[in-house]
């Protein structure tokens, strides 16, 4: 696929999810059919939801991977559904508030906590789900893992009051987030699709400077995964760099130079070599002399 084929089917991409439309392949489809058949699913999914998923991919080829992947070894393996995921996503869904008990850090128990939920959030690098959740109270976001919660109740919120929570929000969100351009190398440009995956979970606005030849990407990211977008830049290497925002090249800087700083470190001292000779007749020389030097033996 040549480079303009990339840029129709990203831009094709890119309308398709502002109109609210999705596409799969066949072995997307597949897969969720073997998902499907997990143990966990009847949890995870309403009967109604099952049932409608399951007469969509009645046709589809079942992917079984059994021929093809052996386990051995492995850990223990968590489910990823949390009994709270039901009822915290009904809360959500009708705009609801609750009230949350739960355990924070120092260990005692917070009870009776009002708070409008908007969105449920996995963690894959820790293997948790959080509720994100807006606290009238101190006009803050919050955040809570299903797993420290004791107990949730629903609280019936009149709409005005829903919808203005729901402004609150996104106003917080806002402020929360920041704006990095990143430019790619032009003798780079044929990976753009490979750099555009990078940060796929991200807004991003993509411009063509035709004088310099050059892709600039425009990321709109929430403050805290900012050391995310980094690990994504070191992962790409010379093909990427930051253009504008002055901390982060600061933090780029300064982590090559901890890398480099490994290699120009002073070389130990050469060791005296030996000829074969020396070595044929006395193989085990080194293994009988102390760390002063002085032989054992």
């Amino acid at each position: 696929m040549n480079l303009f084929e990339k840029m129709f089917n990203y831009q094709m991409m890119t309308r398709l999810n502002e109109t609210g439309l999705f596409t799969w392949t066949s072995q997307e489809r597949a897969w969720l059919r073997m998902m499907l058949n997990h143990p966990a699913a009847p949890e995870a999914l309403s009967p109604d939801t099952l049932h409608k998923l399951h007469d969509m991919l009645d046709g589809e080829q079942e992917m079984d991977l059994r021929d093809y992947l052996t386990e051995k070894a492995k850990s223990e393996e968590n489910s990823v559904f949390h009994p709270l995921l039901k009822p915290l996503r009904q809360i959500i869904l009708q705009h609801q508030g609750f009230r949350l008990t739960g355990r924070v850090r120092n260990g005692r128990i917070s009870s009776d906590q009002f708070g409008f939920p908007y969105k449920l959030e996995y963690s894959m690098v820790k293997k948790e789900w959080y509720v994100l959740w807006y606290a009238p109270l101190y006009n803050k976001l919050m955040s809570t893992k299903l797993h420290s919660i004791i107990a949730v109740e629903a609280q019936l919120l009149q709409p005005e009051t829903a919808s203005q929570y729901a402004g609150k929000i996104a106003i917080l969100t806002e402020k929360r987030k920041t704006t990095v351009t990143i430019e790619v190398l032009p003798e780079f440009n044929q990976e753009l699709s490979r750099i555009l995956y990078a940060f796929s979970c991200f807004e991003k606005q993509v411009e063509y400077v035709e004088a310099e030849q050059t892709y600039r990407i425009e990321l709109t990211i929430p403050r805290n995964e900012v050391d995310y977008v980094l690990s994504k830049m070191r992962f790409l290497g010379k093909r990427v760099r930051i253009a504008d925002n002055a901390a982060l090249r600061e933090r780029m800087s300064e982590t090559a130079a901890k890398v480099l700083a490994r290699y120009t470190e002073s070389e130990p001292e050469a060791q005296p070599g030996r000829t074969y000779e020396e070595v044929r007749n006395n193989p085990v020389e080194g293994a009988f002399t102390k760390a002063d030097g002085v032989d054992s033996a």
